[in-house]
């Protein structure tokens, strides 16, 4: 190979484990269940050419002018993602590896630089795919795989209001990333994130063979759990490494919350609390309104210069749709978001990105 090509590689592979957030490890199922194979493949096909697309969109310029804008919603991008890991842990996990994973997460940040980062993800890489690989042989999920449902519990029809929603987050979030965004500058190659889509799609098929035929969802086995922890742990360190240099103490709170918010849907499931917090599963699909609606309308908003209290107006406007559509099943209610956005983005058509489209 030559000199590029290990490290345009190892940049894919980095980026792959970077991203195999809680979203790619069960969101899949959670579609799986309500609208079978289509749902699992609407997820995995804008997920996987949204955030490979990055790396062949941006130039430097490009890359330079939405850093620039968007400095502080990138920042608060990784924040978010480093409490979402850590909810999902104290959700799933036991409350030593939860708080395990946070803690050695956050040390890495303070032990290794770029070769070192690509090294580790070489290894959670490859000991995702042993945990992979595990489930598959040693269950059913060669069968699962070969068998994952064609429907699901929700009409075939209301996964159309669904698409655009999951579409506009894949799209819009890899460019607030800010892993995506360090591997874009240090790889040799943009050929990074083709590397990173066969690997991350390939993950995203190893996740689904974990389904159970009979239980109608995942079958949660200490393969699964494995792999939850070693990407989770992962994530949770490669974000806290680019928020340290400014919001060090901010991102140790923010795992810490998140972390708390876990063990609170985990431990008060019978209570008033979990009554409450709707459950695990409710409160997991209702973070995720921060990639599909918050974060998405941020970054078009910044670029194209709308104005922040009109974006915050426009986001509370849009949350009651995006309850209906998450939570009662609602998915037509998606489009009146849909088309906020179309319409503010065509009010402000001559700000923001067409300026210095001359430079890029």
């Amino acid at each position: 190979m030559t000199n590029r090509a290990l490290p345009t590689i190892g940049w894919g592979i980095f980026c792959a484990a970077s991203w195999t957030w809680c979203i790619g490890m069960f969101l899949p199922f959670v579609l799986l269940g309500q609208f079978g194979l289509p749902g699992f493949f609407a997820f995995l096909i804008p997920n996987v050419l949204g955030c490979a697309a990055f790396g062949y969109v941006l130039t430097p310029a490009r890359q330079q002018f939405v850093r620039e804008r968007c400095a502080g919603v990138c920042l608060w991008f990784s924040l978010a993602t480093m409490a979402y890991q850590a909810f999902f842990a104290g959700w799933m996990l036991s409350p030593p590896i939860a708080f395990g994973i946070v803690a050695v997460g956050l040390v890495l940040v303070g032990w290794i630089g770029d070769r070192g980062w690509i090294r580790l993800a070489l290894i959670v890489t490859a000991a995702s795919a042993v945990c992979i690989a595990w489930g598959f042989f040693s269950g059913d999920g060669q069968r699962s795989l070969m068998q994952l449902p064609a429907s699901g519990t929700n009409p075939p029809e209301s996964l159309l209001g669904l698409i655009p929603v999951i579409a506009l987050g894949f799209i819009a979030c890899p460019y607030l990333d800010l892993t995506f965004h360090r591997a874009l500058e240090k790889s040799p190659s943009r050929h990074a994130f083709l590397v990173f889509g066969i690997i991350f799609g390939s993950t995203l098929f190893g996740v689904a063979s974990f389904w159970d035929l009979k239980a109608n969802g995942p079958k949660i086995t200490f393969a699964l759990l494995s792999l939850w922890a070693i990407q989770l742990c992962f994530t949770i360190g490669a974000h806290a490494r680019e928020v340290r240099p400014r919001w060090r103490l901010a991102g140790i709170w923010v795992v810490l919350l998140g972390l708390a918010l876990g063990w609170m849907t985990r431990f008060a499931a019978d209570d008033p609390l979990g009554d409450f917090l709707g459950g695990g599963e409710a409160t997991y699909l209702r973070m995720l309104v921060l990639y599909g609606l918050v974060f998405p309308f941020f970054l078009l908003f910044r670029l194209r210069k709308i104005p922040d209290w009109l974006g915050w107006l426009a986001i509370a406007a849009c949350l009651p749709f995006y309850e209906l559509g998450f939570m009662q099943n609602r998915t037509d209610m998606l489009f009146v978001p849909i088309g906020l956005i179309f319409v503010l983005l065509i009010a402000y058509l001559d700000k923001g990105m067409l300026k210095p489209r001359a430079n890029p």
